[in-house]
């Protein structure tokens, strides 16, 4: 603490990037100090003074360095500060009422010299970015008032511009705020091609968690919206709200903390904990076991139990050298029956995948990791409990929401596409839809992207790309500069998959499917492939979150196609909806039940990337390419590299963000 006014000076003379015409120096690091200690508080601000003022400063003559700092006892909502120059006491307030930073906006900068006082910026920045238009707006009268009183004159005609300062100096040791920039002029840090979940996710944690490492970032989206395959659709006049592409998520503390730092977390919905999953086998809808009912469940035979549980347990063979599939893998630790009739349906309604071509090893790796690290199943399970008593409980951030209970999935009030809209609007104009990405080069240390845009062909340079397109796209973009990282990526497969969202009456529900008070109870139902059924799965979706149908319907969503039936890229609308009906009527609806109504059909022709035998190989002998080719500044993420799970795109969004930073810090180290 007693060295922050030092700190604060030295981060001025780092200072990185374009000037801002105005620099707002936010000294109210009273926060951290109590009413026995404002003595030691007004000198911390002295010395800062001091420093700031006596001490020379490379701040160019254009900044108007405006200081607010109001006296530990007087209140937000009753400012009296003598200090504190009367046109400054607005934007203070509304600058201070946000609880966090206010970033670069082009015309205004907000240091909060609070975060530079704790260093701790990935807890301070937590409730978000203030690059709001009402702060602007203020901000630019108080500059035109400023800049009049210094003569100022196109200033005081209010004709300013974001000034650029062509001398970039070494990184400062830290940084005060969150860092997505709507100015692309000069050299980015990061550009994160890409606006899906992933994308969104990896600049949502560059900003907020390393804003020292990364202090520039803009995202780029090819289509004319973010959000990627999260595809939430609506007919508000019918009281319909359906999803065309991934339909919830599992609410782990990743999720719940992109919410929150996205300013949506009190949007979140959650299903029913108990909600049954089903499986058709048999001729019958038979649910899965969740707990006490494993020994009861009627999905499995007895011999078919013990036989898994003895697996489990270390009688199996032993793990093999080669790399397994799926059913190599479920075949030899747990059985047939497993196979068969739960993770067979699970491969294809997840995955959309051939369980004899997915690998256990990157589809399912925490499994796999199990037998590895204690010779069974079981015995990695407990091996794990052991490893876990030694170590320090982790602290759970206070600002997430409760943990859901049991095995529920989530999702917000009107849809998956929230999170991804409320990112992007975070991030502001630092989001660039419809730009599509035409070419990367490297020019020094430097890589150079060309974009078609509507405003026609626009160049960014950047010192760190973050790809999160799809592996085939990303190929076409690095085959000149990496040949083999493209053929690697090219060889990943994509089948197509169709979401067909129907509609019936409650009353075309057979009535062994409904409960007492004659509902459809239940997350969904897998089909097994040798089952004669051609829907990979159906999701009950009016059933697991609440106004998606109008009151005496229900909605669901019914999956198709996959690395198994790939002719549904073929099939037209109508024959997918006749399809899917024909099958549910096999297993959910009465024969009498009316035609449906289609409510929505799309089909994705490269949907899912297939974790296949290989896989990781692939994916990190891409990035090892790269670096051989010297273009360690490009970075691969999205789903190919992270998952297929939308969970699992925003947890390793966190994870991809911490490499782009560390990629920066070691070409800073290098510069």
């Amino acid at each position: 603490m007693t060295h922050f006014a030092n700190e604060t000076h030295e981060y001025l003379q780092a200072w990185r990037g374009p000037w801002p015409d105005l620099l707002v120096l936010d000294t109210s690091v009273w926060h951290l100090f109590s009413d026995k200690n404002v003595s030691n508080y007004e000198r911390q601000m002295l010395a800062l003074r001091h420093s700031c003022t006596r001490r020379p400063l490379k701040v160019p003559p254009w900044v108007v360095l405006a200081w607010v700092s109001p006296p530990p006892r007087n209140t937000l909502k009753a400012p009296q500060y003598k200090d504190l120059p009367a046109e400054w006491i607005r934007l203070y307030n509304l600058v201070a009422r946000n609880q966090g930073f206010l970033q670069s906006t082009g015309r205004a900068h907000h240091l909060d010299l609070y975060a530079i006082a704790l260093d701790c910026l990935p807890w301070c920045s937590r409730d978000g970015l203030h690059v709001v238009d009402t702060v602007n707006e203020v901000a630019l009268q108080v500059l035109a008032a400023a800049a009049a009183r210094r003569g100022l004159a196109a200033a005081a005609a209010g004709t300013i511009g974001p000034r650029r300062d062509p001398v970039r100096t070494a990184p400062p040791a830290r940084a005060a705020g969150a860092t997505a920039t709507a100015d692309d002029s000069g050299v980015l840090d990061v550009v994160v091609v890409g606006a899906g979940i992933s994308g969104l996710t990896t600049a949502q944690a560059l900003a907020m968690q390393h804003a020292a490492a990364a202090p520039r970032i803009l995202v780029t989206e090819s289509r004319d919206r973010v959000g990627g395959n999260v595809t939430t659709d609506s007919n508000d006049k019918e009281g319909l709200l359906w999803e065309e592409g991934p339909n919830s998520f599992q609410p782990n503390d990743f999720i719940l903390q992109a919410a929150v730092d996205a300013g949506v977390a009190d949007e979140l919905v959650l299903g029913d904990p108990k909600a049954p999953r089903f499986v058709y086998w048999d001729k019958e809808l038979r649910p899965t076991p969740s707990g006490p009912d494993v020994l009861t469940f009627n999905l499995m035979s007895p011999l078919g139990k013990i036989r898994a549980g003895l697996g489990a347990m270390g009688f199996k063979a032993p793990l093999p050298e080669q790399e397994e599939s799926v059913e190599q893998y479920v075949r030899r630790n747990l059985g047939a029956e497993v196979f068969e009739r739960l993770i067979e349906p699970f491969c294809s309604g997840v995955y959309a995948g051939d369980p004899k071509k997915l690998s256990m090893k990157a589809a399912f790796g925490k499994v796999y990791d199990l037998e590895k690290k204690g010779g069974s199943i079981i015995g990695g399970v407990l091996k794990l409990i052991q490893e876990k008593r030694g170590q320090p409980t982790p602290t759970r951030n206070p600002a997430l929401p409760p943990k859901p209970q049991g095995q529920t999935v989530g999702s917000f009030r009107r849809g998956l596409k929230t999170l991804p809209d409320a990112m992007a609007a975070k991030l502001g104009g630092a989001v660039r839809t419809s730009w599509d990405l035409k070419a990367i080069a490297k020019e020094g240390d430097v890589y150079k992207l060309t974009y078609d845009t509507p405003q026609g062909c626009k160049e960014l340079r950047s010192r760190a790309v973050a790809l999160t397109i799809p592996a085939y796209v990303a190929a076409d973009l690095l085959e000149g500069a990496a040949p083999s990282a493209a053929a690697g990526l090219k060889s990943l497969d994509y089948p197509p998959v169709g979401a067909i969202t129907l509609a019936y009456p409650e009353s075309a529900i057979r009535p062994d499917r409904l409960d007492a008070q004659g509902n459809l109870p239940g997350f969904g139902q897998l089909h097994p492939r040798s089952q004669g059924i051609t829907t990979l799965g159906t999701i009950y979706s009016s059933s697991l979150f609440p106004n998606r149908v109008p009151k005496g319907q229900v909605l669901l969503l019914n999956y198709f196609g996959g690395a198994q039936n790939r002719k549904v890229a073929e099939m037209s609308d109508d024959e997918l909806v006749a399809q899917v009906d024909k099958d549910l009527r096999q297993m959910l609806l009465r024969p009498d039940a009316p035609a449906p109504r289609k409510v929505a059909v799309r089909v994705w022709p490269r949907a899912i990337p297939q974790f296949n035998i290989g896989h990781l190989e692939t994916v990190g002998g891409a990035q090892e390419a790269l670096r051989q080719a010297g273009w360690d500044g490009v970075l691969l993420g999205g789903n190919y590299v992270a998952g297929v799970a939308l969970g699992k795109c925003i947890e390793y969004g966190y994870t991809f963000a911490g490499q782009v930073a560390e990629q920066l810090k070691k070409t800073a180290a290098k510069a």
